[in-house]
């Protein structure tokens, strides 16, 4: 991973970049950022360039021996260490991320801003929350107290420290009185879940999320057959988050803008054939879809209440959707949708929970519309 590899985070980039060309690394490193940000993407663009045999001001080479082993996760001087659980045939106790290091590499490979989540999914962590346990830590300590193999310095990369717990406390001294030429990175999405005594000997780095228009390009970047609008409705849904925005299982012949509107057409009019067709259609949804589709209305309707409060254009509104607003002032006003925000932040929730879609959507189909109808006005037309 390079440093101009990495999707927006110009700041961070130009910062983390510049510490190292300055010989100005500290020990203890804590890049921390909510779910989705360019953290762990960083932590690798700033290890492989500390191992490059070749680095220039502001990035790694990308060619030499070194690069070449950072970028597939396998430089003997690079460690990684994150939450994982009992490994077939050996004892908790006794397992350690290096027994997971092929999944690491998998998921890794694929992108760098995937969620705690896709990781327990990827190795099956239903019954057992993964974490860091006491062997890592010993491990940890062992490793770092070895010499180099190939490089001039070595990194560990810590992913996820909130599952440490209080083992940690066996890191500190390593930490605040690491080996000479050792580097270590810890990447957190939550400073209030890591051990204070932790806090206090690293340095301290926010990588903010990414800008819609930094999503879309990357969304773009790995789907160029999408429209814009298409791209920009799954920016809007990823919310900043690239990890998102990478896995939003949107069909390309999916309109969720279309689907949304029609939706609510549909209730507010509540023809039983029609509403029965729409529910239909809707829990026919795969549950990503359904997920992505009541998060892009949630959104969506967020948006239009700004438009109602202030009565300017959201910068995610499309032309259509601008206009479709526009013609909605005149059946939704302030309160119904204050009223809709709630049913939709409700009906996720749900879906997350395996409701069964089919009644869960006409439950709110029918009461999107005694929404709409609790003051009938002109008809939303398509």
């Amino acid at each position: 991973m390079q440093f101009k590899d990495i999707i927006g985070a110009a700041q961070p980039k130009s910062f983390l970049s510049g510490i190292i060309a300055e010989g100005k690394i500290p020990h203890a490193l804590m890049l921390y950022g909510r779910e989705g940000t360019a953290k762990y993407a960083l932590a690798l663009a700033m290890a492989q360039m500390i191992v490059c045999r070749n680095a220039g001001p502001d990035d790694s080479c990308g060619q030499c021996p070194s690069c070449k082993k950072a970028a597939k996760f396998i430089h003997p001087d690079i460690h990684f260490v994150f939450p994982v659980i009992k490994k077939e045939g050996k004892k908790r106790e006794e397992t350690t991320a290096a027994d997971f290091l092929p999944e690491w590499r998998a998921v890794s490979g694929q992108h760098p801003y995937f969620s705690f989540q896709d990781w327990t999914s990827y190795i099956n962590a239903v019954n057992s929350p993964p974490n860091i346990n006491t062997r890592e830590c010993q491990e940890i300590v062992k490793k770092l107290g070895l010499q180099t193999f190939e490089a001039d310095a070595k990194v560990l990369i810590i992913w996820m420290p909130e599952y440490l717990g209080k083992e940690g406390n066996r890191l500190l001294k390593i930490i605040e009185e690491p080996t000479d030429n050792t580097y270590i990175m810890i990447v957190a999405e939550d400073l209030n879940q890591i051990l204070g005594t932790i806090l206090s000997r690293t340095q301290t780095v926010y990588i903010p999320p990414s800008t819609d228009e930094e999503v879309m390009q990357a969304i773009q970047q790995k789907c160029p057959d999408l429209t814009e609008n298409q791209a920009r409705q799954k920016a809007a849904l990823a919310d900043g988050n690239l990890g998102k925005a990478l896995q939003l299982e949107i069909e390309k012949s999916l309109n969720f803008s279309k689907l949304l509107f029609d939706w609510i057409r549909i209730s507010y009019k509540s023809k039983p054939e029609d509403l029965v067709k729409m529910v239909d259609h809707l829990a026919g949804l795969g549950r990503t879809q359904q997920k992505d589709f009541l998060q892009y209305g949630l959104n969506y309707l967020r948006e239009y209440l700004y438009l109602l409060y202030t009565g300017l254009r959201g910068v995610r509104l499309t032309d259509e959707e601008y206009n479709i607003a526009k013609k909605m002032q005149q059946i939704i006003d302030l309160q119904k949708t204050e009223k809709l925000v709630v049913l939709f932040d409700n009906s996720i929730v749900h879906i997350r929970r395996n409701v069964n879609a089919r009644i869960s959507f006409m439950s709110d189909s029918i009461a999107i519309g005694q929404i709409l109808r609790s003051e009938k006005v002109a008809i939303l037309k398509d």
